[in-house]
């Protein structure tokens, strides 16, 4: 966990404080409240007019600077001079200012910390970052602005419509409630607007948005501009944005690809702003309330609770922080600048009379090689493996591949077809070409049994291939093998791919977000399976356990097993009913469970059990699938597998926020023309596998300090 300090306890550090309460990924150890009074504590935090959150949490006062809140001590502080707060002292480095005050790089540097994060636009050059917007471009920045609320609401929409259909022009304005800054009865001020009741009086108001969403999106400068008001309610604002696309399109086709945008919401229902409180995500479009103004004008309505969503913007740019620095790792980390770099690739897919069927391990890997070429190396050298050959064939050759990846990189591509022999190095040093490809790895023995055939001339070779190594083959991670686990190079990192796998599969292992998680277990053999679930038992909510695994279950009395561990925090459910047969020629029956017979076998899945399937998945936040629920490559049994993709496409477009996994393998096959529906699919069922149950791989490894 990220150890954490708040500067300042009003509306923002109360509402960052609240939503901390329960995160497994940042530790809240120190406040700053200057004028804060211990005693009032609890009801300070347990009491709001406005939000509605879960107060199911113990206060309790040790003395005046600390509290405990359910068993952990927090500290708090009371200096208004940022250079006399101790924050090292505490163990905390990164700290989010909600006060407002230091909203330049000179002023927040006076604050002893390593990373601030301002809750308001800066007053000078400080980089501003929305996530949902333009979050991955952090580069380990040490002080940002998390820009107003008013941009965090608007800009992820804009980003949206002018990566899908680009903006001509547009304009906004800001139904912005009211803010403690406000007066509640006039007085003496010098600007004569501001010096009014905001209970009384809707009050037109200046906007910084313009400008900072140019920062942001530099190509927007000169395309849009804004203006506010200030309402007399107490939370949850209205942009009412005006936009101009240069793609034709309608408001259909817009709201259709905004409910597939993780970071924005489409409500279909006539809200009105209380409604909207407490609420996570700062863009939500309405759909009602939005308009067609013809010739490609657009009226968007966006909600937004200024308040709770804007500190749940500033916590994930936060958490973000933290995983940036915690990844070292990470391909973004490096500069490949005139280097010789080695990349290992999972480019193992399936081949029919040595043309490839299916290239979604070769597109997946694309981003990573892209990535690297941009830095100008002198040389990359892909590798991989292919099959399980005992000697060198022609079907096995990464020969096949090489079209493909010159035509997905528009490069030619050296062929290297003697693989790890001297004559390699020869023909690295003669050539002027900066993309090579290496022949199959296992047409070399040392690949898979290094450690124990020893320093050959092959294993030499490996390691004189370049200075860099990356590694983006997932799917052979949990293999220890010379290509994943034996470079000796100091300069090492991990690929694009890599790193999406392991935030998929986090989701599961570590559930930051207290998500409710369904895993869904396919597939044949239970017994392959039963360290996994042993594991997912106590990982996530509910397992549903279909296809072939329940002949198992009943076959081999395993449903003790099952039983006991059930016992930990996953609620179990076993397939009630199937297609079953004795063999793949007869035509199928419908059974129950219990009445499964010692010679048949289960295909399919039944109607009764995808329903109470369909039902699971709506009622959860996340899930993780392995394993088809039947025989999919036979026609009379991929109907429960193909009906289970409908669900999942179904539950997604009716809640954005959905996730859903697919755990690789034959699964991610089945799957694969639907991927733009899913979450994630994973490039390896065996290393996704391995890395729910002993979190994490055996690849990693070389990684750890």
């Amino acid at each position: 966990m990220l150890p954490i300090g708040i500067n300042g306890f009003g509306r923002i550090g109360k509402c960052v404080f609240l939503q901390l309460i329960q995160s497994r990924t940042i530790d809240i150890r120190v406040i700053n409240a200057p004028d804060f009074e211990i005693d009032k504590l609890e009801h300070y935090l347990k009491r709001d007019s406005v939000h509605k959150y879960n107060k199911d949490f113990t206060v309790e006062i040790i003395d005046d600077n600390q509290f405990k809140i359910n068993n952990k001590t927090i500290h708090i502080i009371r200096n208004r001079d940022a250079n006399l707060l101790n924050w090292r002292s505490f163990g905390v480095h990164h700290i989010i200012d909600a006060t407002g005050v230091y909203l330049t790089e000179e002023t927040a540097k006076q604050h002893d910390v390593d990373y601030i994060i301002m809750s308001a636009p800066p007053k000078d050059n400080t980089p501003l970052f929305v996530y949902g917007a333009n979050h991955n471009e952090y580069k380990n920045e040490k002080i940002i602005s998390n820009a107003s609320c008013t941009t965090n609401s608007i800009i992820p929409v804009l980003k949206h419509l002018d990566d899908m259909y680009g903006i001509k022009q547009a304009n906004f304005t800001t139904i912005h409630a009211s803010t403690a800054s406000q007066n509640v009865v006039d007085t003496a001020h010098s600007k004569s607007r501001t010096n009014r009741s905001i209970l009384n009086n809707i009050i037109p108001h200046t906007t910084g948005a313009s400008s900072s969403i140019c920062k942001i999106i530099p190509k927007l400068d000169g395309k849009i501009f804004g203006t506010s008001v200030r309402v007399p309610i107490n939370n949850v604002s209205l942009v009412d944005l005006n936009v101009e696309l240069v793609k034709k399109t309608d408001l259909d086709h817009i709201f259709h690809f905004i409910n597939q945008n993780p970071y924005l919401e489409l409500t279909v229902e006539n809200v009105v702003s209380s409604d909207l409180i407490t609420t996570t995500c700062p863009s939500i479009v309405d759909k009602k309330a939005s308009i067609d103004l013809t010739n490609n004008h657009f009226k968007i309505m966006i909600w937004y609770d200024n308040e709770w969503s804007y500190s749940s913007q500033l916590i994930k740019m936060m958490e973000l922080i933290g995983c940036y620095n915690a990844n070292e790792y990470f391909i973004d980390k490096r500069n490949f600048k005139g280097k010789n770099v080695c990349l290992r690739l999972d480019l193992n897919v399936p081949k029919s009379e040595n043309k490839v069927t299916d290239t979604f391990r070769i597109t997946s890997a694309i981003p990573t090689i892209k990535r690297i070429l941009q830095d100008s190396p002198k040389r990359i050298v892909l590798m991989s493996h292919s099959g399980r050959p005992t000697e060198p064939n022609d079907k096995d050759s990464l020969i096949h591949i090489k079209p493909i990846l010159e035509s997905l990189l528009n490069k030619d591509i050296e062929f290297l077809s003697r693989g790890l022999e001297s004559k390699t190095l020869e023909q690295l040093e003669k050539s002027s070409n900066e993309l090579f490809l290496l022949e199959n790895l296992r047409f070399h023995p040392e690949e898979t049994q290094y450690k124990t055939i020893g320093q050959t001339d092959a294993v030499n070779i490996f390691h004189q291939l370049g200075d860099s190594f990356v590694n983006d083959a997932f799917g052979c991670m949990h293999r220890d093998h010379l290509s994943i686990c034996g470079t000796q190079l100091d300069d090492k990192c991990y690929g694009y791919l890599v790193d999406s796998e392991l935030k998929a599969l986090q989701t599961i292992t570590s559930n930051h977000s207290n998500n409710k998680i369904l895993a869904i277990i396919g597939g044949g053999k239970m017994e392959d399976k039963l360290k996994l679930l042993k594991n997912l038992s106590k990982q996530v909510d509910h397992i549903f356990i279909a296809g072939g695994n329940i002949n198992s279950i009943i076959k081999h009395n395993m449903v003790e097993y099952i039983q006991e561990i059930s016992q930990n925090r996953a609620k179990i459910t076993l397939m009630e009913d199937g297609l079953c047969c004795d063999n793949f020629v007869d035509s199928p029956k419908h059974i129950l469970t219990e009445d499964l017979s010692e010679t048949d076998s289960f295909f399919d899945i039944g109607l009764k059990s995808l329903n109470k399937l369909r039902n699971l998945v709506e009622e959860h936040d996340v899930v993780f699938w392995n394993g088809t629920l039947g025989v999919v490559e036979n026609e009379k049994y991929k109907y429960g597998s193909e009906m289970l993709v409908n669900f999942l496409i179904e539950s997604i477009h009716k809640n954005q926020n959905k996730r859903v996994i697919v755990g690789g393998g034959d699964t991610g096959g089945f799957v694969n023309k639907y991927k733009n529906n899913f979450t994630h699919i994973s490039t390896g069922g065996g290393a996704s596998i391995e890395y729910i149950i002993n979190n994490g791989l055996v690849g990693l490894d070389i990684y750890k300090n």
